[in-house]
């Protein structure tokens, strides 16, 4: 344990600079070898000579022991009675939420805030004035207090979105370089991002799912960068020796995103390897009929055939809407889930809007 008095550790530290420097001048070594001992000992904050006699001993155990009371430790802390009201808050937690009164109006602040933490029982999270805060909720041992400690997480959450952006980008980049090997734009994978994630959100799924369909969808066609260019690239129709080549890029793109723990990862996987499946059972790489293809499958098998009919490719012109609308009536529940088809219908206008919004670019 240290036991320095508060301040002490720093004259020590520039007493010893002082001395050593005069020693040094003049040839003092006894003056020399005092001014190392104060520079040494005010450096670990600890002094041998005061342990072997106990000076400052009680002192340091009180401080110490003063620094772990809620009133004084640094970061807010609340104390509630067993009716759930606030009894006792340090400085530090009367400058977050000066106004708060009881356990329920802090939980309501937690719910209320942009960020939540779902985690075991007895944690919470907010945010105020721009902080993130971390709730923990432990009872006080003998006695009827429950203590609420709050840790200030912001840096924490602000790099963990940052890994999250990261991450949406370079599943971005690697989207666009499948597609860029097709000669196909980049703004085809955006696109097929924004469609999903209306889509996935119109089917129902919880926000955090559309978004984690969102971030994946862009590598439903990554396994083509393993397909040759005189198959990938070909103007005209493919013979059928040349379509079992191009048929393979589900299962391509499947096995080379299928053994990560990452749910990013996982959900691509799921993605490249099932959005050419079909509703009716006749689809490829592995003929997976109706709900037995996974939801994100389907919401990317609608989202990626109504954008790439809708956009020029080295082997086709640009279809006209109506006719693009046509072909998805015709083939509910022959290719598409007929309620995703009819989710993209019902909605259509938004649809066009994100069109719209990330058009290609020409080519010069």
């Amino acid at each position: 344990m240290l036991n320095l008095h508060r301040y002490e550790n720093h004259v020590r530290l520039i007493s010893g600079i002082l001395l050593l420097d005069y020693a040094s001048a003049n040839g003092y070594l006894m003056i020399g070898m005092l001014s190392i001992m104060l520079i040494y000992t005010g450096a670990i904050r600890y002094c041998p000579l005061f342990h072997l006699f106990g000076i400052n001993r009680k002192r340091a155990e009180h401080d110490y022991h003063l620094s772990l009371l809620p009133e004084h430790n640094p970061e807010p802390v609340y104390l509630f009675n067993n009716h759930g009201e606030l009894v006792f808050r340090n400085k530090s937690a009367k400058s977050i939420l000066p106004n708060l009164k009881s356990m329920e109006a802090l939980q309501q602040e937690s719910e209320m805030t942009g960020f939540q933490h779902k985690g075991e029982a007895g944690i919470a999270g907010f945010s105020e004035n721009g902080q993130n805060y971390l709730l923990r909720y432990e009872p006080v041992e003998d006695t009827d207090l429950i203590s609420a400690y709050a840790f200030n997480v912001t840096e924490l959450t602000q790099a963990n979105d940052e890994i999250i952006n990261t991450q949406k980008e370079l599943l971005y980049r690697m989207g666009e370089l499948g597609e860029t090997r097709s000669k196909e734009t980049g703004n085809h994978v955006k696109r097929v991002a924004e469609y999903s994630c209306q889509l996935a959100l119109l089917a129902g799924l919880p926000k955090e799912q559309a978004e984690l369909l969102k971030m994946a969808s862009p590598m439903h066609d990554i396994g083509k960068v393993a397909i040759p260019d005189k198959v990938l690239l070909k103007p005209g129709k493919l013979d059928a020796e040349e379509w079992e080549v191009m048929k393979t890029h589900a299962s391509i793109g499947y096995d080379l995103l299928r053994y990560s723990d990452r749910p990013i990862l996982r959900a691509a996987a799921i993605v490249a390897g099932q959005h050419h499946e079909k509703w009716d059972g006749s689809g490829y790489p592995n003929g997976l009929l109706g709900e037995d293809i996974h939801i994100y499958g389907r919401i990317t098998a609608v989202a990626d055939v109504f954008d790439a009919l809708a956009s020029e490719r080295v082997y086709k012109k640009a279809w006209p809407l109506e006719d693009i609308l046509e072909l998805l009536k015709d083939q509910k529940e022959k290719h598409f889930d007929p309620q995703i088809v009819d989710l993209l219908l019902e909605n259509l206008d938004n649809f066009l809007i994100v069109k719209d919004q990330f058009q290609d670019v020409p080519s010069q």
